[in-house]
């Protein structure tokens, strides 16, 4: 199950049917059983306040993630009902604005911004961790662009 949520003003920026099948190439990489995504779509308001309340930084971010499994799947975040028996990884957090302003910054379109960070956060739902260590920082980018390369996107490294 992929479940994609968006605020309507977002609504033309978005390919709701590519992005579940961009997450579900992802999400069988990274897993060796079905696993299925929750993602929301928002601006930095409320990813600032979902920012502060789960990890004390009072600022807005690109990318939230909530693994179900391991250390971090006690967290008091709703989870979505899982209709289709299908496991969830966890659930994916993304600010319209920020993917905005950083495919500006990067010198790429909206869309190919998303799907960075989306390699991202579903690699982080796998259990990789870029600030527990310089070392795993490294390999997890390199499983990042590995999952980009899965979907045609090469080189944006």
């Amino acid at each position: 199950m992929i479940e994609i949520r968006w605020d309507a003003d977002w609504k033309g920026l978005i390919n709701q049917k590519q992005l579940e099948e961009i997450l579900k190439v992802f999400l069988k990489k990274l897993f060796k059983n079905e696993r299925g995504v929750s993602l929301y779509l928002t601006d930095d308001a409320e990813i600032q306040k979902l920012n502060q309340q789960f990890r004390g930084k009072d600022r807005p971010t690109d990318i939230l993630s909530w693994p179900y499994a391991g250390d971090e799947a006690d967290l008091d975040f709703p989870k979505v009902e899982d209709t289709d028996e299908v496991e969830l990884a966890g659930d994916l957090v993304v600010s319209f604005e920020r993917v905005r302003k950083q495919a500006e910054e990067n010198g790429w379109d909206f869309e190919t911004e998303l799907i960075r960070l989306l390699a991202h956060g579903c690699a982080h739902l796998a259990g990789w961790d870029h600030e527990r260590s310089a070392k795993e920082a490294k390999e997890m980018l390199e499983l990042e662009i590995e999952l980009l390369k899965e979907v045609g996107l090469s080189n944006i490294y």
